[in-house]
């Protein structure tokens, strides 16, 4: 049986049965969570995590806060999928 749960606990994302039983109802919940979230891109890896440094030091500031947000993002994925 499955119980409710969620990463975020704002939605109502049911735990995938050890048996798997309820994989089609917890797979396409997850994906509806992940599309809303605009994490999707990052699950299906068509999002690729940039790279933390750049040649140009000017660079450097912008190139930073790019990498640091996919990380948010990727982890932020992963806890709505728990």
């Amino acid at each position: 049986m499955s119980n409710p749960g969620s990463g975020s606990g704002q939605y109502n994302i049911l735990l995938l049965d050890n048996n798997r039983s309820n994989y089609n109802d917890w797979k396409f919940r997850v994906f509806v969570l992940l599309k809303m979230k605009g994490l999707m891109e990052i699950m299906r890896e068509t999002e690729k995590c940039p790279p933390k440094k750049t040649i140009d030091p000017k660079d450097q500031v912008a190139v930073i806060a790019t990498f640091n947000k996919w990380h948010a993002q990727n982890d932020q994925a992963f806890v709505e999928m728990s």
